[in-house]
């Protein structure tokens, strides 16, 4: 009795005794076992991990090298239209034009107020005009007087000339009755008979002086023997003479004597200097009257000349009149009527002409040149929009870089004046080829090179096998191929080091696949530009990702 009655108190008679509670602990022992069941597999799907090979599609594209530049949009040609100093007193009273308005050179632009520069024009003009008729009246005075004093002078010349060719007589002999004074002129008659005999009776009336010295001593000697002798040389001597003087004659001339030829001589010694003086005085006159009229000529040249003064108010006045100087569009402006300018008017651009203004690092300029093809991006357009590499400076700026220009082709390029533009300047291009990254393409012993290109398997268990490639053009990143055997859509291990090209993820990555067949893990909105997604996220082993 007693083994029964201990067990109906076991376990199961206590169970029976407290059924409502053995029934909820059931419940919570069930809900704890699915609770850690659930739990457990979510912990372990969190935990899923992965790798997968780096692979690349073929497809065929353009392979480029390149060099990537930034800069900024500038307008092709600029100029300013300013107020000249002469003028920048003067008020506005017109403005033509509103920014953004296109213009052509020439156009006016402003205009400014003139009254008071026409005022000093008229003016200055007035003291010119003055100036000029006083010139013209000295000129005129001058000519005249140097003709009446010319004509003065040679009348004294011509009178002076022929009292020395005629020695004053009015009839002019120029043929003698002579032989020995055919052909001669009466001062040439003259002359020739006072030297012929001249000497002569010099000589006679210097002996004759002497002598009567030697008489006179004699004389006074009381010598009178001697006194005797001499008187009878002194005699002797002026016959002498007297016979010379009376040879010494130009009966034609009506000169009889010596002494009348020696007077005809010194006449013409008179007229000679006669002659000399009207020959220096007719010299004197012309000289001092063509210096007169030279001055005068001098002096109305120059009246007739634009003042200085009158030019440079002309000039102001033209500069009332602000014209454009280029083609283009007014992007800024300032001119009120009323006011002042007092520097830059206007701002002119040719907004459809752009060029972007770039700066070349140094270890990239070496590879460039001139006429290069560009591809330009902004924020501004859409589109790819084409230039050409017009300039690079021939030194370095401070920084080591160096400046340079890129014209934008055509007008309607959508680019905007100031805004930062992306270059890429194109240094080769090839179309329509295959091309890998550089890593991609292996080497064997013998120098040949190949890529590998999977033949199956998903994730690290993709299987691959050798495909003989050739390299062609290459860029930083990017090597041309060719062969026989490429196909395009041949999945190509993008690095042909075995070691290399393995990644690892976890099924909790956000993953996209790009359109060159590589993987991208990561956040979408930070993937690389120009990446284009070809699949949706969670791509694990199997799934595109092992691509």
């Amino acid at each position: 009795m007693a083994e029964k009655t201990q067990t109906r108190r076991g376990p199961l008679g206590w169970v029976k005794r407290h059924k409502k509670l053995t029934i909820f602990l059931v419940i919570v022992l069930v809900a704890a076992l699915v609770l850690v069941n659930v739990l457990g597999k979510t912990g372990k799907a969190a935990a899923d991990s992965y790798q997968f090979v780096r692979t690349t599609v073929l497809t065929k594209t353009t392979l480029s090298d390149t060099v990537s530049v930034t800069g900024t949009v500038k307008a092709g040609s600029s100029a300013s239209v300013t107020a000249s100093d002469s003028v920048k007193t003067y008020k506005v009273t017109a403005v033509n034009v509103a920014v953004g308005d296109t213009v052509r050179k020439g156009d006016v632009i402003a205009t400014l107020d003139t009254t008071d520069v026409e005022k000093q024009i008229a003016n200055a003009q007035l003291q010119l005009s003055d100036t000029q008729t006083d010139a013209r009246k000295n000129y005129t005075q001058a000519v005249e007087d140097q003709t009446t004093n010319l004509a003065t002078a040679q009348e004294n010349l011509d009178k002076a000339q022929k009292n020395y060719d005629t020695l004053g007589i009015d009839d002019y002999y120029t043929s003698m009755a002579s032989a020995a004074n055919s052909g001669k002129t009466n001062r040439e008659i003259v002359t020739d008979w006072y030297t012929r005999y001249a000497e002569e009776i010099a000589g006679y009336e210097n002996t004759l002086a002497n002598l009567n010295i030697q008489l006179t001593q004699a004389q006074q000697d009381g010598d009178t023997a001697r006194a005797d002798g001499l008187k009878g040389q002194i005699e002797d001597y002026q016959n002498r003479e007297s016979i010379a003087k009376g040879q010494c004659s130009i009966p034609e001339l009506g000169l009889q004597g010596f002494d009348a030829v020696s007077q005809a001589y010194n006449k013409i010694e008179q007229y000679r200097e006669a002659l000399e003086q009207a020959q220096q005085s007719y010299q004197n006159s012309a000289t001092s009257a063509s210096r007169s009229v030279d001055n005068a000529e001098t002096k109305l040249e120059q009246s007739q000349r634009e003042d200085d003064t009158l030019t440079n108010l002309q000039t102001a006045l033209e500069n009332c009149t602000l014209t454009a100087t280029m083609d283009g569009t007014i992007t800024a402006l300032d001119a009120t009527v009323g006011a002042v300018c007092s520097g830059t008017v206007a701002t002119i651009q040719d907004v459809d002409n752009l060029t972007v203004e770039v700066t070349i690092p140094a270890s990239s300029v070496g590879r460039l040149k001139t006429g290069l093809q560009c591809n330009i991006t902004s924020d501004a357009t859409d589109d790819t929009v084409t230039g050409t590499l017009t300039r690079i400076d021939p030194v370095a700026n401070d920084s080591g870089s160096f400046g340079a220009t890129v014209t934008v082709n055509g007008q309607d390029s959508g680019l905007l004046v100031g805004i930062p533009a992306k270059v890429e300047i194109v240094i080769s291009a090839k179309d329509n080829v295959f091309t890998v990254p550089r890593d991609a393409v292996g080497t064997n012993d013998d120098g040949s090179t190949y890529v590998l290109r999977k033949t199956g398997g998903e994730g690290v268990d993709m299987t691959f096998e050798q495909v003989a490639v050739t390299e062609g053009d290459t860029n930083d990143y990017y090597v041309e191929i060719t062969g026989d055997d490429l196909n395009e859509g041949d999945v190509i291990r993008a690095t042909a080091d075995l070691t290399q090209g393995i990644e690892s993820g976890t099924s909790g990555s956000d993953m996209q696949v790009m359109e060159n067949g590589d993987l991208y893990v990561g956040d979408g909105s930070n993937m690389p530009e120009g990446a284009v997604v070809v699949g949706g996220p969670g791509g694990g082993p199997g799934g595109p990702g092992g691509q």
